[in-house]
């Protein structure tokens, strides 16, 4: 179906590093949603083993941010009943709407969890957007919205591993100084792989069941991937035209010297799954 139009910054206390704000990613992707997708990669086949393992036979399903629908092609090929997309940003909806085009889909645009959402899900899931919304009453909306038993799954792709056997975003990371990053990130460490913090989120919030896991996928990029991964980021997104293109271009010019043009990519995906 169509998407159906609805009406349409705070940092992380534990991070001294200049944030977006919160409201900075309902927008940042839909510039260009072909860039974006292209430059994204998808999420471990085990993840989704997990996520469906104590799931119902079709299962309803709310995704929150589903962006280009990288998650969502993998979940109707697990064969649900239903999926609704809760996304803010209408270009992107519009996008995986075209592209998908499935009659159990359906959509709302509108930021969670201040959209009007109706019925109830055996899982609700958000990848890679949830550092964009306010945990506490995003979490709260959440546990209303599932059914006895139903699953909450949250995980991100981190990219650059500074200090964890990743020398590529060793040798970016001095680039990002000055650079305000997402709630979600700092110089050294993507917040998803801070399981002390998650899980005590998540029992704050009245989850009754947290479970962690943490998946690894080493590959290698030539400097174009590099630089159209880099550019397909929020943080690079909002910087001016001149500054986005001179750090693109110094950005290019560290992975052809100090890698020949090919450097080796880590991407830990941190995910977790809890239970209302």
């Amino acid at each position: 179906m169509a998407p159906r139009e609805e009406d349409r910054g705070m940092a992380d206390p534990r991070v001294p590093h200049a944030q977006l704000s919160r409201e900075a990613g309902r927008f940042a992707f839909g510039t260009d949603a072909v860039g974006y997708h292209q430059a994204r990669t998808g999420y471990p086949p085990e993840l989704y083993d997990h996520v469906f393992v104590d799931l119902p036979d079709k299962p309803d399903i709310l995704e929150i941010g589903a962006g280009t629908g990288l998650v969502t092609e993998e979940f109707l090929r697990r064969d649900p009943r239903s999926i609704l997309i809760v996304e803010p940003d209408a270009a992107l909806a519009r996008f995986t709407a075209d592209r998908l085009a499935d009659p159990r889909l359906d959509f709302l645009v509108a930021p969670f969890p201040d959209v009007q959402v109706d019925g109830h899900f055996d899982l609700i899931a958000c990848a890679a957007a949830f550092h964009w919304m306010e945990p506490a009453p995003a979490l709260k909306r959440v546990r209303q919205l599932l059914r006895p038993s139903g699953i909450w799954a949250v995980w991100w792709n981190s990219y650059r591993n500074a200090g964890r056997g990743d020398p590529l975003a060793d040798a970016i990371s001095p680039l990002l100084d000055g650079v305000a990053l997402p709630p979600s990130d700092t110089i050294d460490r993507h917040y998803s792989l801070d399981e002390e913090f998650h899980r005590k989120l998540l029992l704050d919030a009245g989850f009754s069941y947290v479970e962690h896991h943490c998946y690894r996928t080493e590959r290698e990029l030539t400097t174009a991937q590099v630089v159209k991964l880099f550019a397909s980021y929020s943080y690079i997104r909002a910087l001016s035209a001149d500054r986005r293109e001179r750090f693109l271009g110094s950005l290019a010019d560290l992975v052809d010297r100090q890698f020949g043009g090919l450097a080796p990519n880590l991407i830990l995906t941190s995910m977790y799954l809890a239970r209302g």
